[in-house]
């Protein structure tokens, strides 16, 4: 932050001295362009819609500060409507503009699809390369056995966040009885499976008491579910449910009076909170990167301002915080290197890079692109400052788990340029 207001600082006395020079430099520079690819319509659109928010909000920020190396930067959003195979023409429309860099989350298969045409791609055309900066894609072997040179996460993982649950679990030892259940596919499988693994490992007193499967986003009556979860004696429902599949299960949960805390990966997206409503209150708990009420917690005002801004302009709270995160170490790395080319050394740039974030401590590892950063255990209460989409509750920090304790080992064989 203060590297890029000394450059800003830079800028302004060197146009103070040539003010036309300056000027006509200024309306000379193209703007940078990133594209965007994620899905801005079918089922899931919603949260690509507020991602892209998100994006927008991170680009005005470093354009505020008089972008990079005199550039402003200019987001091209592309749809892949939930496709993997339109995702990756959408690299092809990348590369058609002149694009370097691109940026996309959200569905693993996607970006498992985008990361190995960007690695085909830029190895046929080094001098089109693209940049993927992926700010959140929940599947490990992104930066496990299918790493690559061209491709940074900036957001913890599921295995991750699953140690940090566990961090949580060990430390709380009223959690006696975890059931777990979980939409039925890949990550929902992996969700249950680390979960055996990790918690079991840090708390061997722990009991599973059930591990259920349901279809994705096709089940209207949680019912039967819950009265499994009732019946079991469980205190702690474990669960990688989002969307409408969270909800009503939550709600399901509170009308049939059980009174299991849910542990969620995604309670917090943008209208999950609304459509659980009340029945959210004291019971579902969330991992998270950050959450408005940090800064409150923190006894730092100065950085509500993100909060504030990001309500004030799209009328939603700050949930992607990575995204932020993303493109002002993009933007430091740009400004290292010196131009926007070589995209070589900027990844190198970016390799090692430590960052003291508004959101926390970055690190990204150059052996796999994976960032670290302390991750929230957060619970939904009445009586914090900032409230959940008009709820009248809010997000509270229970624990804060530092980035270390996520590191798991390097799991990575790159191919690196020559």
């Amino acid at each position: 932050m203060a590297f890029l207001r000394s450059l800003r600082g830079s800028l302004f006395l060197s146009a103070a001295l040539v003010p036309w020079a300056m000027t006509a430099h200024a309306q000379a520079q193209p703007t940078l362009k990133i594209s965007h690819i994620d899905t801005f319509s079918g089922p899931t659109a919603s949260t690509g819609v507020t991602v892209s928010k998100t994006l927008l909000y991170a680009v005005d920020l470093i354009n505020e500060r008089g972008g990079v190396l005199g550039r402003k930067l200019e987001v091209v959003p592309m749809d892949n409507a939930g496709d993997p195979a339109k995702a990756v023409s959408m690299l092809s429309a990348t590369v058609d503009q002149k694009i370097n860099f691109m940026v996309q989350a959200g569905n693993s298969g996607i970006a498992g699809a985008l990361q190995g045409a960007v690695e085909k791609h830029n190895a046929r055309n080094p001098d089109a390369r693209v940049l993927y900066l992926n700010y959140g894609s929940a599947l490990p072997e992104l930066t496990g056995e299918k790493c690559s040179f061209w491709m940074f996460r900036f957001e913890a993982h599921q295995l991750m966040k699953m140690y940090a649950i566990a961090d949580y679990v060990k430390k709380n030892p009223q959690i006696k009885k975890i059931y777990l259940i979980n939409q039925d596919y890949a990550f929902g499988r992996q969700v249950s499976a680390d979960a055996r693994a990790i918690i079991g490992k840090a708390r061997p007193d722990v009991q599973f008491v059930g591990d259920d499967f349901h279809p994705f986003g096709k089940v209207k009556d949680f019912s039967p579910y819950v009265l499994k979860i009732k019946q079991s004696g469980a205190d702690t429902v474990l669960t990688g449910n989002w969307g409408n599949d969270l909800s009503l299960l939550v709600r399901a949960s509170k009308e049939s009076g059980s009174n299991a805390r849910y542990m969620t990966y995604y309670g917090g997206l943008f209208g999950v909170p609304t459509s659980i409503g009340a029945a959210g209150e004291d019971t579902v708990f969330q991992i998270s990167s950050w959450h408005p009420n940090v800064p409150v917690e923190d006894k730092q005002p100065a950085l509500e301002k993100y909060q504030k801004d990001f309500k004030a302009k799209y009328g939603e709270d700050l949930y992607y915080t990575s995204i932020l995160v993303q493109m002002d170490m993009l933007a430091r790395a740009i400004q290292k290197v010196g131009n926007t080319t070589d995209l070589v050394k900027i990844a190198q740039a970016l390799e090692g890079m430590e960052y003291d974030s508004p959101f926390g401590k970055i690190q990204m590892r150059k052996e796999d692109h994976q960032a670290t950063h302390p991750l929230y255990i957060n619970q939904l209460v009445k009586g914090v400052k900032y409230d959940a989409e008009g709820l009248g509750m809010g997000w509270k920090t229970v624990a804060k788990v530092p980035g270390p304790v996520t590191e798991l080992p390097v799991n990575c064989q790159m191919n690196r340029p020559s």
